[in-house]
């Protein structure tokens, strides 16, 4: 049997969602990345083009750490008829960029 694989991704979302409420399904694209430092990169370019807008408000953002589940077949299933949300083993804010 092939070893099952667990991968870490990283990500953002708006600091105002309750935990509890995370991965569910919002009809908003998640951006993932493969590591911490180009998710940063990613929120930052993101604020300062808000911030520039005088119509426009930041809000905070949290970083986050994602591992999902390990790749499997029914995992794999799981993903695509539950959502992002079942796929995720694991999740922490690592920063809130105010």
């Amino acid at each position: 049997m092939a070893e099952e694989l667990a991968y870490t991704f990283y990500t953002y979302s708006d600091a105002a969602v309750p935990l509890n409420e995370r991965w569910k399904p919002t009809g908003l694209r998640e951006a993932f990345f493969a590591d911490r430092e180009a998710a940063k990169r990613a929120v930052l370019a993101m604020r300062n083009d808000i911030v520039a807008d005088p119509e426009m408000e930041w809000t905070a953002t949290n970083i986050e750490k994602v591992v999902t589940v390990p790749i499997s077949h029914s995992n794999i299933l799981l993903l695509l008829n539950n959502g992002l949300g079942a796929f995720v083993a694991d999740y922490k804010v690592l920063e809130t960029i105010v």
